[in-house]
């Protein structure tokens, strides 16, 4: 899809300046329609998968209320004439920017809670340990339908939760696979001084060799 968007825009830039003729833009059109329809078929086929996951996750790092996901894809299309209808009727907006304005890459994955997007109606700390959920559903997922468990990357995250839900994620971590937690202070870490725990320095972008004391 990404590569078909390119080629489309690049020819919507090329007729916006004048350098080509409208001719093979509904070739682009159609491919363009194919690969969005199936990429709005995965997506909502993925959250399905990781809809009640995510719910999980999210009430048992505290976010209160019913928390769901809701996929929003830009298109209502059935079938590939009526997206090819969809780019046409935006056609001269599209030529007047350069670029497609219609298609998956404007679809909106919606974090909500009681119905309400916790983007707009949560708080910060809400926001972050939604997202947290988020990324701990999906793997899971991933683990369960790969039968093996997807390496986490962490970036100080530990710092912008409380006790309680640091706690609750290292436990959620220690259930199986490797993560890798970037912290400022280890103290943030529950469990950091275990024997099963690697800990390294880095400084001025390099690891060094020597690991920190327990």
């Amino acid at each position: 899809y990404s590569s078909v968007l390119a080629q489309r825009n690049a020819l919507l830039g090329r007729i916006r300046a004048g350098h080509a003729s409208d001719t093979t833009l509904s070739t682009w059109d159609h491919e363009l329609a194919g690969k969005a329809l199936a990429l709005r078929a995965h997506r909502a086929e993925t959250v399905a998968l990781i809809a009640g996951s995510f719910a999980q996750q999210a009430t048992r790092l505290g976010v209160g209320g019913a928390v769901t996901l809701d996929y929003r894809p830009r298109s209502q299309a059935a079938d590939e004439a009526e997206f090819v209808s969809e780019l046409q009727a935006r056609l001269s907006a599209d030529l007047a920017r350069g670029f497609s304005s219609h298609g998956p890459h404007r679809d909106e994955l919606a974090l909500l809670r009681d119905g309400r997007e916790l983007r707009l109606y949560g708080s910060q700390g809400e926001q972050r340990v939604a997202l947290l959920a988020l990324l701990l559903a999906e793997r899971e997922v991933i683990a369960r339908e790969r039968r093996r468990t997807p390496l986490m990357l962490l970036d100080d995250v530990m710092s912008e939760l409380d006790a309680t839900r640091r706690e609750l994620l290292a436990e959620e971590l220690s259930s199986g696979g490797q993560s890798v937690i970037a912290t400022t202070d280890l103290a943030h870490v529950p469990g950091a001084s275990a024997a099963s725990v690697t800990r390294l320095r880095v400084s001025d972008g390099a690891i060094l060799s020597e690991a920190l004391a327990a």
